[in-house]
């Protein structure tokens, strides 16, 4: 068996890449995992599809990983293709509950190392495609962000503010409340990702500043 020392993982439902990080996040600091170089095939599906592992493998790495500066262990692996590396937990069914990259000094300097590692054959099933996000989190933040503002602004009649917003989105001016605030409804998922953090940020301004 082959292992990997000293690595960062961002355990969360949602698979992010490593500068989608936030310091809130689930980051778990491992000091010992094993580690499975594979064809890129498999690694793609480990990356996009629901898995779970067979029975034989998951015997393999169970109370495998280490947590630094813990007695705690649990059951996860390093998966490589030597050109994308990535971190997986299993439940105690085999089932891949979390994704994690790697940091990319963490993630060449494994890919590196795996060159001289023969190929794993892992024995698994697939189910169902895992849902693509191709926004990234800040962006989906910062609308979900503006969805709420227009609900707000949907209860709480702010003419000032609303005109304002329209504005800055348009660049024209409206002449009815309730249309301007339906055609920002409809077209928030046309926005651009610039153009999403800017209303983002002129609503968030707003709690600061009485428009």
């Amino acid at each position: 068996m082959n292992y990997y020392y000293d690595i960062l993982v961002n355990l969360q439902e949602e698979f992010l890449e490593f500068y989608e990080w936030e310091k809130d996040d689930d980051i778990v600091p491992i000091k010992k995992t094993l580690v499975f170089k594979v064809k890129h095939n498999v690694l793609l599906d480990f990356l996009t599809k629901e898995v779970t592992v067979s029975k034989e493998f998951l015997n393999c790495i169970i109370g495998k990983t280490v947590i630094k500066n813990s007695d705690k262990v649990f059951d996860g692996f390093l998966l490589t293709d030597l050109r994308t590396a990535i971190f997986l937990e299993v439940n105690e069914e085999g089932k891949v509950i979390y994704r994690s990259k790697l940091l990319v000094e963490d993630e060449n300097n494994l890919n590196e190392i795996a060159h001289s590692m023969k190929t794993s054959l892992i024995d698994y099933q697939v189910g169902i495609d895992l849902p693509k996000h191709v926004e990234l989190r800040k962006t989906l933040m910062e609308k979900r962000k503006i969805k709420a503002e227009l609900n707000n602004l949907t209860l709480n009649k702010n003419e000032a503010k609303l005109n304002y917003l329209y504005y800055e989105w348009f660049h024209e001016l409206s002449d009815s409340y309730e249309k301007a605030l339906k055609k920002m409804k409809e077209e928030l998922d046309l926005l651009s990702r610039k153009k999403i953090h800017l209303i983002s940020h002129l609503i968030m301004l707003s709690y600061q500043e009485k428009l």
